[in-house]
């Protein structure tokens, strides 16, 4: 019977050692892939089949190479919702090697809709009380992922308890996942908001990192309730050296700025001594976004904002002129008068290539126009109409006409230069006309109200109906809108 028992043992070990070593792993699966490109469905699916079979197996290490098979085929867009359960049994595995697979694959594929996931509850607890901090990293990173109400709720109090840990590694994953934990689970927000709030006054960098992330993504969604906070974040703020956590303290301080007008005195100091001497592009963006969002009374600092955001505008870099445009856009927002003078450096930006900069730059054109310039700036948009093509012409055409007929021609001292302009944008969309429509109700509006331009409106309708042109144009009424023009005519 011994000798029965030793040797049955015996090949169950050979079985499983030979299961391992010819088992495809995940080199082994990606090399399949690339290798079968014109059957590559078909192929997926035979490891599928190949996975779940060895799913089966008693040994780990097999199910634990199925796990990273199935973890790579989910980030292809596999579902692996039905190799759940096979996930927690890796995630309870002894080997650190082993649940880690475990935990990496609950991360990328469990929902809340996955049934399992109650599961690991104890799981989570277990790694939290563990000597091994990457074991505890492990579950916080997961648990980040993967969080649930219910899960929140059942492991908020492990969570706090690591935020008093001895080393800085667990008290910052701690400090960041209690963030997922507070959107799940908003009735821990209050007991164990002094507790996060102690962490800004930590002796490691990072973890005052981490608490600075966290509140300031609370804050986003409410900033009223952190407006008490204020002077914590001052203090940092004239302290701290890590440009990404003033990042978020500046991001802060713009969500503020407008509910306590007081404050935005308190940061001229602080932000133009950044402004003037970082040399990191974000930080100094966010600066200068902070200040147009609400420190527009702030006249000395908005001035030098304008400065810096002009030389972002002039900059080679697309993204950086991009966000100098857009920076430009939220000052005039609050204060025309001052974005004005740049309107040539604006104008210029609608000659580039980046599409998205000359939109952004139209954009912020059309809001600099007045009484005195209306003309100069729409004598410009034309120039560019004569010189694009496809959806950008047509958005040019529709803010000249928007921009000229705003708070009833409130712009437009001189109809009859109106009029010209309509009837040269007429003859340049000849082809393809998108705005037959607004075109022919401006001619309407205009010679119909003003009556001292009714001779000369009358000129052009008869220019335009006598127009070969537009007429063959207007037959053509699934391609252009012409006919519109000709029936305001």
């Amino acid at each position: 019977i011994f000798f029965r028992r030793s040797r049955a043992m015996n090949l169950q070990t050979a079985n499983m050692a030979a299961a391992t070593f010819f088992q495809k792993n995940l080199a082994d699966l990606v090399k399949g892939i690339r290798g079968h490109k014109k059957n590559e469905k078909e192929y997926i699916q035979k490891c599928l089949n190949e996975i779940k079979e060895e799913f089966k197996s008693s040994d780990c290490r097999v199910k634990c190479i199925a796990v990273q098979k199935c973890t790579y085929l989910a980030m292809l867009g596999y579902d692996m919702e039905w190799a759940a359960f096979h996930v927690v049994e890796v995630m309870a595995d002894q080997n650190f090697q082993h649940k880690r697979i475990g935990y990496l694959a609950a991360a990328q594929s469990f929902t809340p809709n996955t049934d399992v996931i109650a599961l690991t509850t104890n799981l989570f607890k277990k790694e939290m009380s563990s000597n091994n901090q990457f074991e505890t990293g492990m579950a916080l990173n997961c648990l980040s992922n993967v969080c649930t109400t219910d899960l929140a709720r059942d492991l908020v109090s492990d969570v706090i308890a690591l935020l008093a840990s001895s080393r800085a590694y667990i008290r910052k994953k701690g400090v960041l996942v209690m963030f997922k934990i507070f959107l799940q689970f908003p009735d821990a927000l209050r007991p164990s908001f002094p507790r996060l709030k102690e962490k800004l006054d930590d002796s490691d960098p990072s973890v005052v990192a981490a608490a600075v992330n966290t509140i300031c993504e609370l804050a986003r969604k409410n900033p009223g309730n952190y407006l008490g906070m204020a002077p914590t974040f001052f203090k940092l703020l004239t302290s701290i050296q890590n440009n990404w956590t003033l990042i978020k303290i500046v991001k802060l301080f713009g969500s503020l700025t407008p509910l306590e007008p007081r404050l935005a005195k308190k940061l001229v100091d602080p932000l133009t001594n950044i402004i003037n001497t970082t040399p990191a592009k974000s930080l100094l963006y966010e600066c200068l976004n902070t200040v147009s969002h609400g420190m527009a009374k702030q006249t000395g600092i908005l001035k030098l904002s304008l400065d810096k955001l002009k030389m972002f505008v002039e900059d080679r870099d697309q993204n950086l002129r991009y966000l100098g445009l857009l920076g430009l856009h939220h000052v005039m927002m609050h204060n025309s008068k001052l974005v004005a003078d740049m309107r040539e450096t604006v104008v210029e930006c609608l000659n580039g290539e980046d599409i998205t900069i000359r939109y952004r730059a139209l954009e912020l054109i059309v809001g600099m126009v007045n009484k005195k310039n209306i003309q100069g700036i729409v004598g410009k948009l034309c120039e560019h109409v004569l010189r694009n093509e496809g959806d950008y012409k047509h958005e040019l055409i529709t803010k000249i006409i928007e921009t000229c007929s705003q708070s009833n021609f409130e712009y437009i001292s001189n109809f009859e230069w109106y009029l010209r302009v309509l009837m040269d944008l007429v003859q340049c969309e000849i082809k393809n006309v998108r705005h037959g429509k607004q075109l022919g109700d401006q001619f309407m509006d205009v010679i119909i109200r003003v009556k001292a331009i009714r001779d000369f409106g009358i000129r052009c309708m008869c220019t335009i109906l006598a127009s070969s042109d537009i007429l063959m144009e207007s037959l053509d009424i699934e391609r252009s809108n012409m006919y519109e023009v000709l029936s305001a005519a």
